[in-house]
């Protein structure tokens, strides 16, 4: 009977040891991934901060830059979710206007007229949202990953 309970006790233990082995590497994988995404989304900050800074400097065409920074901010991962289009509305209003558009060989496959039509529809939806997206663009290059 003795040696039922040594053997049972040294079987519980070896599992609970085992057990927090587990729970120490799932906290280690916890913390890899935590730096990780924090190295991502500081890698992406920095991305778009450029972006909307070259948007501002007239380096990047605001079409293209609504486009590659609305991308990368819904590419952020952060704890809560967070309404990008709503706090940048001017941005993801010309990037839903855009998006759809045929882009490279796509566009070069249409017939002149509907080109010269998109474009001059994308000019003027340019045009309408430029002073805000700027001013957008300026607050874009104040983003910190820290703050996410």
């Amino acid at each position: 009977m003795v040696w039922w309970l040594v053997a049972a006790t040294v079987i519980v233990v070896a599992l609970a040891v085992y057990a927090a082995l587990l729970v120490g590497r799932l906290l280690g994988q916890r913390k890899v991934i935590q730096h990780a995404v924090a190295k991502r989304n500081e890698n992406l900050v920095n991305d778009i901060r450029y972006i909307a800074k070259a948007m501002q400097e007239d380096r990047c065409g605001l079409s293209e830059g609504v486009i590659r920074v609305s991308n990368l901010l819904l590419a952020l991962q952060t704890p809560e979710l967070i309404d990008w289009a709503q706090r940048f509305p001017s941005v993801f209003q010309l990037y839903n206007a855009v998006k759809e558009l045929p882009t490279h060989e796509a566009r070069n496959t249409l017939p002149l007229q509907q080109r010269m039509r998109q474009d001059l529809e994308r000019e003027a939806e340019e045009k309408a949202l430029e002073k805000l997206i700027l001013q957008e663009a300026e607050a874009l290059t104040q983003l910190s990953a820290n703050a996410l």
